[in-house]
């Protein structure tokens, strides 16, 4: 769909380009139908402007012998995205070869996408990745990227003290239960259990209560030699205490090969 203009690893930074000269979605391994592409372009495209930041999605066959994180950040950093003064952005690389993934940030992207945040947002998508919905999955990076972007210009980046504990919503919403479910299930439990207790009833009704205990005894059957105290246990009560944690995984950071700091993470799926 698109020509890659990556850069050989031993390009020099004067090659960067001012401008960007791709778009945001570029899906070179044909993963997307062309009303799929279009609409996650769109969101795309809408979502950098809103918050300045750019979101990027690559799709490629091949990594032409780079590993998946040299690939992704010289794909970033040579085809000139990132918003602002410190090219703030994320770029998501997807290479079938090998079935590889790869995480890029740079600039701001490295704060609002901390180790643990990455880890948490990879989460919600993989399955998908995994099971070949491409679409899906692409949307879910766009709004989770959206989420992460605002939620750092608070000051207060998803990392590992704070990660938001709601996932993403079903697409499919679930049928809501009846509100007298409960009340159903507890009048069903309380007839078998009477119907239990008649049965169990029934079959001890040849069986006496005896009034002294020496009546469950047989005759010359107990004699006792001697007696003495046994210690037997002891009630111990155990206190946890807790560690220190630290306030923030933070995020960790490499050089690429025109020497801009990038964040990221990469896998399989």
């Amino acid at each position: 769909m698109f020509l890659i203009l990556i850069t050989p690893i031993f390009a020099s930074a004067n090659s960067i380009p001012e401008e960007r000269l791709l778009p945001r979605l570029v899906d070179d391994a044909y993963l997307l139908s062309e009303y799929e592409y279009q609409s996650l372009l769109d969101k795309l495209d809408r979502i950098s402007e809103r918050e300045q930041f750019d979101i990027v999605i690559v799709t490629t066959d091949s990594l032409g012998g780079y590993t998946s994180t040299q690939y992704a950040d010289d794909f970033y950093d040579y085809n000139g995205y990132g918003m602002g003064e410190g090219y703030d952005g994320i770029l998501l690389l997807i290479s079938m070869e090998e079935r590889d993934w790869a995480i890029s940030t740079h600039g701001f992207g490295i704060t609002a996408f901390t180790d643990a945040g990455q880890n948490r947002m990879v989460n919600q998508f993989i399955g998908d990745l995994s099971e070949g919905n491409f679409s899906s999955a692409f949307n879910k990076f766009a709004d989770i990227s959206e989420d992460y972007v605002v939620q750092a210009k608070t000051e207060k980046p998803y990392d590992s003290p704070n990660l938001p504990k709601n996932e993403l919503p079903s697409q499919v919403p679930e049928r809501e239960l009846s509100p007298y479910l409960p009340l159903i299930t507890t009048a069903i439990g309380i007839v078998i259990a009477f119907i239990i207790t008649s049965i169990m009833a029934l079959q001890l009704k040849s069986v006496r209560m005896q009034t002294s205990a020496g009546n469950y005894i047989k005759n010359n059957s107990l004699k006792i030699n001697e007696s003495k105290d046994v210690f037997l246990y002891a009630n111990l009560s155990k206190t946890k205490i807790q560690k220190a944690q630290s306030s923030s995984s933070g995020s960790s950071t490499h050089r690429s090969s025109s020497g801009r700091s990038h964040g990221g993470s990469r896998g399989k799926f």
